[in-house]
């Protein structure tokens, strides 16, 4: 699977979300507070957090930006109408989409590159339109200033409104700005996903060599910490990226209060029902009307955690951090 953008395709999405913009518009402005929370999933790359959104989209509970969605980043609640027209069962006409509807969302992906109409997507795009996301994240005033939080809010109402459930996305491009999403974004709950920081590490090093070419080359998020990082050696750098990303997370947990749910890949791998249900208390904690679809209890998850040579210096790595900086608690 290549890596590099489709410059056709974006051309192509830009001139069409553009037009249906304008009707997205008509309709951010008559926008109500939905009646659940959504989902919004944090944490570190490679941290299993591409597994956890298949998993919950095959649950009938949440909604979720498939692949299809993300290319109308501009206009999503026009989006999730279409998506329900072509998807939803009480719409089928004499199989015209079976070829899309006759498949199962599969639990496989290529660093976060899912495949199918209807498999998730990362949804990038869509928060890029709120602001500039620098490299290197800005302070917390520069963002409460600059990102459109009407927008944002209008628009995941809407998508749940289109949907009639919860939406689940990942909002990782946010972790650096919990203070200020705290106060302004409305109607959320912070999922933060967790993993062994050695498996974690260990994956970011065969990313960057499968995204870049090299295990040297920078791959995913910088944190606020990146000039401590960028002149260290590569296990310090992805053992380093891996400690500052939860702690920031970490650091603003009590500022989330009951918004926050935290729970690790190897949790949710061994458990998923007990994860399931805990999110489940939590949405109705906040919506008490909320139904969730009888769970689908049809999928069995190994956690993976090969051991590589390279494990002794990610471990020699993070542990150079937890002496520096602090142990991190995650209960």
């Amino acid at each position: 699977m290549s890596f590099e953008k489709n410059k056709s395709l974006d051309e192509a999405l830009v001139h069409l979300n553009d037009k249906l913009f304008q009707l997205e518009q008509l309709e951010m402005e008559r926008a109500e507070r939905p009646p659940f929370p959504n989902l919004l999933l944090m944490g570190n790359p490679r941290s299993g957090s591409t597994l956890f959104t298949q998993w919950m989209a095959t649950q009938e509970s949440f909604a979720y930006p498939s692949n299809f969605l993300s290319r109308l980043y501009k206009a999503p609640y026009l989006g999730a109408l279409i998506y329900d027209i072509v998807t939803k069962p009480e719409y089928q006409y004499r199989k015209e989409f079976e070829d899309i509807n006759g498949s199962e969302i599969a639990l496989s992906s290529s660093i976060g590159k899912t495949s199918g109409f209807k498999a998730p997507h990362e949804f990038w795009y869509f928060w890029r339109r709120f602001i500039n996301f620098p490299q290197v994240p800005m302070g917390q005033d520069d963002f409460t200033q600059q990102f459109d939080f009407e927008s944002a809010n209008q628009e995941l109402s809407l998508i749940q409104k289109a949907f009639g459930k919860p939406f689940l996305l990942k909002g990782k491009i946010l972790n650096w700005y919990l203070a200020s999403t705290s106060a302004s974004l409305k109607d959320v709950i912070y999922l933060h996903l967790y993993r062994n920081p050695v498996a974690t590490s260990r994956s970011l090093l065969n990313a960057r060599e499968k995204w870049t070419g090299s295990k040297e080359n920078w791959f995913s998020w910088k944190p606020r910490e990146y000039e401590i990082l960028k002149d260290l050696d590569k296990y310090h750098q992805v053992a380093g990226q891996v400690y500052f990303i939860d702690k920031e997370i970490l650091a603003h947990r009590e500022l989330l209060g009951d918004r926050y749910l935290g729970f690790s890949y190897e949790e949710y791998c061994s458990e998923p029902k007990r994860i399931f249900d805990l999110i489940v208390e939590k949405i109705k904690a906040f919506s008490p009307d909320f139904k969730p679809a009888v769970y689908n209890d049809s999928f069995e998850f190994k956690i993976s955690n090969p051991v590589s040579d390279e494990d002794e210096h990610l471990k020699a790595a993070y542990q150079y951090f937890e002496d520096t900086y602090g142990k991190l608690n995650f209960n």
